[in-house]
């Protein structure tokens, strides 16, 4: 008698999307384009606003003593680095790609750290190969929005220690000026990524599994930034960006326009 396996649909639109991206990071080092293409507009990388959110995020990992961490997306493992040299009692470092694990272990292993204080693996952040209740702190760079972020975030919730905190910064999907640049740009970025729109961030955001603050960069820095790169690209610190920064620094205290950033922090604890 034939036995038959049923497999549902969103396990396999999961495995199919999972498999996708690890082509477009292992084979195609998709995450070089775009850091190359980002090279060509220098000021995204250190324009006010963008310097203070991540800064946010850099404030919960100055001191990690007792801390065990998972480095979500860790890719070549320069932020592992940063979170042994902060003291972490364990760093976990995941990706999709086995060619970024390898050289993130190459790299621990060069700068000197006890091997019993990392751990790089790949894998599918769908699908955590880690018991409940096994990280402090879950921190991660533009990794969400490649993932299905349902699952994503319920399978950190179920790794996360209770009060446990997840710092992820991502990008934003509404402004028109970054939605036209995304377009015309399709080579530094995989099939499947989707950047968060307003209404997106609202639902992920309102769950009573999480207690959230958001916090947001980019809405006029990020297209100054690039106007200015190529205008005047030996001053970073330029009287354009500084009007900016005062414009955009009103804006986010009045909450206006949120979803027309560049980037937003989720920074969830688990409740």
């Amino acid at each position: 008698m034939p036995i038959f396996l049923f497999v549902h649909p969103m396990e396999v639109h999961l495995s199919e999307r999972v498999e996708r991206e690890r082509r477009a990071h292992t084979d195609d080092d998709v995450l070089a384009r775009s850091y190359a293409l980002k090279d060509r507009f220098a000021h995204i990388w250190t324009f006010p606003s963008r310097l203070r959110l991540f800064g946010l995020m850099d404030e919960y990992a100055r001191d990690l003593r007792g801390k065990t961490v998972l480095d979500y997306g860790c890719g070549r493992g320069e932020a592992s680095l940063k979170y042994l040299k902060a003291g972490a009692d364990k760093v976990v470092g995941i990706d999709i790609s086995s060619e970024y694990i390898a050289e993130a272990l190459r790299t621990a292993e060069a700068a000197g750290f006890d091997s019993a204080r990392f751990d790089f693996r790949a894998m599918d952040a769908h699908r955590l190969d880690f018991p409940d209740a096994s990280f402090d702190l879950v921190i991660g760079y533009g990794i969400l929005h490649h993932l299905d972020a349902d699952v994503a975030l319920a399978e950190i919730h179920r790794a996360l220690k209770p009060g446990g905190r997840v710092l992820l910064q991502e990008p934003l999907a509404d402004h028109p000026l970054l939605k036209l640049f995304r377009r015309l740009t399709p080579n530094a970025r995989t099939e499947d990524e989707a950047p968060f729109s307003g209404a997106e961030i609202k639902r992920l955001t309102e769950r009573p599994e999480w207690r959230t603050e958001l916090a947001y960069c980019g809405i006029l820095e990020a297209p100054v930034a690039m106007l200015t790169s190529v205008l005047m690209p030996d001053r970073p610190q330029n009287a354009l960006l500084r009007l900016a920064d005062r414009i955009e620094r009103w804006l986010h205290r009045q909450g206006l326009w949120s979803n027309w950033n560049q980037y937003v922090l989720f920074n969830m604890r688990k409740a």
